[in-house]
């Protein structure tokens, strides 16, 4: 099953909406991360619902279905009105994301094994997904129905494709996607700062963070441009957030990094090949 790696008409057909909604949007961000960060995570507001569950609903769980409800359906859907189609969320789409996101997890395991063997490591099971598969199973929950999906609604189903819709002045497509990208993935860095502070980061990690959030956040919508299936791209955020790796290695992040790079440069390489043959057809 390969995704559409050809054209980007797909994913910019919805409605440009008030760039008023635009910014309602990013301070609703603003005002929910202050909140769950600084306030629900602080006082430990879900831990009693991840006791309960045996840690299937953590946290971060809890905390996404509560920004999904408050800011993709209350918000984006119900008072913006935008149609789940136009915010990437399409069914017909999801068993391909699926399909993905498992070939993705094997191919971050094979390289991380390759990555240990090859500086002569030893190889050891992940004793965490047989010891505690709850909380290992309730980690990779919480970033596909919660964290990841909320992200990539939010900043690649909406804000980017919202900001390449208003930015009409760009006659070049691929100058306008690549401006579009910038503005929405900084922005989504920019978001991240309440979190950030939370987790204690400051000085030049700060700074490192920020470049790397923007550089992941663009390869994210480069991926959804290339694919027009956030599914897919929520399945590779998360599994980016929660270490899944069957074997203990240290390359596991690594790993992920570097899977990430390749599928953005092989589905870029497929979609010059696609416009070149149709290119060819045409003259001929």
């Amino acid at each position: 099953m390969q995704p559409e790696a050809g054209g980007t008409a797909g994913i910019f057909t919805g409605k440009r909406v008030s760039p008023w909604f635009i910014l309602g949007l990013v301070i609703l961000e603003i005002i929910f991360a202050m909140t769950v960060n600084l306030l629900f995570f602080e006082q430990g507001t879900f831990n009693g619902v991840n006791r309960l569950t045996r840690g299937y609903m953590n946290p971060t769980l809890c905390a996404g279905l509560l920004g999904l409800l408050v800011i993709a359906l209350l918000y984006l859907m119900t008072i913006v009105r935008i149609p789940p189609s136009d915010l990437g969320l399409s069914l017909k789409k999801l068993l391909a994301g699926c399909l993905w996101t498992f070939l993705f997890w094997i191919a971050v395991n094979a390289l991380s094994i390759s990555f240990a063997l090859l500086a002569g490591a030893d190889l050891t099971m992940n004793k965490d997904l047989a010891a505690y598969p709850n909380e290992v199973i309730g980690q990779l929950l919480g970033q596909l129905f919660g964290n990841a999906l909320l992200e990539e609604i939010t900043f690649r189903g909406f804000l980017f494709v919202q900001i390449y819709l208003w930015l009409t002045r760009v006659n070049q497509s691929s100058s306008r996607i690549f401006r579009a990208m910038l503005l929405s993935q900084m922005i989504f860095a920019l978001m991240h700062i309440p979190n950030r502070i939370y987790g204690g980061l400051s000085g030049m990690e700060f700074v490192y963070d920020f470049l790397q959030l923007v550089i992941l956040g663009m390869l994210f919508a480069l991926i959804y441009v290339l694919t027009r299936n956030l599914f897919i791209v929520v399945g590779i955020h998360s599994l980016l957030n929660v270490n899944q790796a069957v074997w203990n290695s240290s390359y596991a992040t690594a790993a992920t990094f570097i899977c990430i790079l390749l599928m953005a440069c092989i589905l870029l390489l497929l979609r010059r090949k696609k416009l070149h043959k149709q290119k060819s057809v045409i003259h001929y």
